[in-house]
């Protein structure tokens, strides 16, 4: 059961950082496919544009370092747990 446990606990960990990395992704592609040319036809503002990046980085970077920081901290708890 021990076992089980600790495959459980690192394939979880295999989750949260993948979706960490498919969020910062999926973050970079909507920037480059929709955002920045959608500034063309609006004629956005530097204020607009910054305001725009930052409602859609911000959200994405705490996304990736939360699962990415859930991931690093199962896995210590797993080497804890085998030590």
């Amino acid at each position: 059961m021990f076992i089980l446990g600790v495959l459980i606990a690192i394939a979880s960990a295999v989750a949260f950082a993948a979706l960490g990395l498919v969020t910062l992704f999926g973050g970079a592609r909507s920037t480059q496919e929709q955002i920045i040319p959608g500034f063309i036809p609006d004629r956005a503002s530097g204020a607009e544009r910054l305001f725009t990046l930052g409602a859609v980085w911000i959200p994405v970077i705490v996304v990736t370092l939360f699962g990415v920081y859930a991931a690093y901290r199962i896995v210590e708890m797993v080497i804890q747990s085998l030590a």
